[in-house]
């Protein structure tokens, strides 16, 4: 009797603590930085895929004039997806959509980025747009759910359990950022 109701009183104390982690945790407010950062690095010709010293991957088979970017997850505990979703081309008014002459031209995009991880893309020149121009990319994102939950949707073969519902991982969000500047 003793031994059981040991139990569960540590229960109801692992119960208590996590409800006040989860409300201390979904209380929290101030300026949030984004959780995926897009960073002109260079330009470059015909890039071919590497492992090291550092990663390059190659974006939908790029070949000739590629813009190089360093691609990072930079949230310190979230799983994050992304896909670029739009070209601007900078003008004398600011920066304006641009649409690739044959629109052929992909983007970027992955999914499953752990926390703090990164890598250089090799992005293909926009077809159609001047090789002096400047210009950049929208690129929208959003959190994954959290590894464990990933693990048990993979092994139990559908999602069980979606974004939010893991315990210590906030909700799926989805946003935008912006690429740096590509110019010469």
């Amino acid at each position: 009797m003793a031994h059981t109701r040991r139990y569960v009183i540590g229960i109801a104390a692992f119960v208590l603590l996590l409800v006040v982690y989860l409300l201390w945790r979904g209380g929290q407010t101030g300026p949030r930085s984004p959780g995926l950062s897009v960073v002109f690095v260079g330009i470059t010709n015909n890039p071919t895929r590497t492992m090291t010293p550092f990663r390059v991957a190659v974006c939908g088979g790029a070949t000739g004039r590629c813009a190089m970017f360093m691609v990072s997850n930079t949230t310190p505990d979230q799983y994050l997806w992304f896909k670029a979703t739009s070209i601007e081309q900078k003008t004398e008014t600011g920066w304006q959509p641009f649409i690739p002459s044959n629109g052929s031209w992909s983007g970027v995009e992955g999914g499953d980025w752990s926390p703090g991880y990164g890598c250089h893309l090799a992005i293909g020149w926009p077809p159609g747009l001047a090789t002096n121009a400047s210009w950049r990319f929208k690129m929208d994102y959003g959190r994954e759910p959290s590894s464990l939950g990933i693990t048990l949707n993979q092994k139990i073969g559908r999602q069980l359990f979606p974004p939010g519902l893991i315990p210590f991982h906030r909700n799926k969000e989805e946003s935008t950022v912006q690429s740096s500047e590509v110019k010469e």
